[in-house]
């Protein structure tokens, strides 16, 4: 039987682990630029899609800001929970749910989703174009009139320069998705689990377009690769693109 989502089931199982890979070790500088490129207070109430286990929603609270955090795996939240109880933080509140089917009846002030925090994780058997689409619909309702959004994404331009046809012939990268299909190992003896998983990556008009159309004002994309955020032009190697956009007063 195929996984309905193997990477509910990946994250699960690796949740023990996600804070010994080695992207994780700049949140704090990750975190002083959220605050500086979204212009965050203590005021403001604010999303994380795809939260994984809270690095950034954490490292938030601690510096006095309200974050709902949001995340497909119930594992990764379990360690994200641990943390804020250990450390009594406040202003946090942790969600299981899909972004494809997010919705909430009190929009945010700002929003980020990063790490592929849900929109390069494509569920088995989900177009990855409707899959994008439902994302950032819902990243859009769950915005206020006014509110910004930080986001990152896998390059595609990277995987453009880095497969070859054999790659394609052999499934492992489909150049009319931008996908990338693999599979992962993690958990220890029983709990070992491997999956077979599809990244979706973006080129920078693809990304502008999708944005437009969903109703944002794109503000800025370019090169924002984790643990080396900034403003400035795309690489064509580097891993992941940065956006930043505004949801347009009504």
């Amino acid at each position: 039987m195929t996984d309905p989502n193997p990477w509910q089931t990946f994250f699960d199982r690796h949740a023990p682990r996600y804070m010994d890979e080695p992207f994780v070790t700049g949140t704090a500088a990750e975190v002083d630029f959220l605050i500086e490129q979204l212009a965050l207070t203590p005021e403001h109430r604010i999303l994380d899609m795809g939260c994984g286990t809270g690095r950034h929603a954490l490292e938030l609270a601690r510096r006095g800001c309200q974050v709902t955090g949001v995340d497909l795996s119930e594992g990764m939240l379990d360690q994200a929970r641990q943390i804020a109880a250990a450390e009594g933080l406040g202003g946090l509140t942790f969600q299981q749910g899909d972004a494809t089917q997010y919705t909430t009846d009190a929009p945010f002030d700002r929003a980020y989703c990063v790490c592929e925090g849900s929109l390069g994780l494509i569920g088995a058997g989900s177009d990855p174009q409707a899959h994008a689409r439902a994302v950032l619909g819902n990243l859009y309702h769950a915005l206020k009139p006014g509110g910004r959004m930080l986001i990152t994404v896998l390059n595609a331009m990277r995987h453009l320069r880095l497969y070859h046809q054999a790659d394609v012939d052999a499934g492992r990268f489909d150049p009319a998705t931008l996908t990338e299909r693999s599979q992962l190992t993690t958990g220890e003896g029983e709990q070992q689990v491997t999956v077979e998983v599809v990244e979706r990556g973006f080129v920078i008009p693809e990304l502008r377009l999708l944005l437009e159309i969903t109703g944002f004002a794109v503000d800025h994309i370019g090169g924002g690769t984790a643990g080396n955020w900034g403003i400035r032009p795309a690489a064509l190697d580097e891993y992941e693109l940065l956006a930043l956009v505004t949801r347009p007063e009504a």
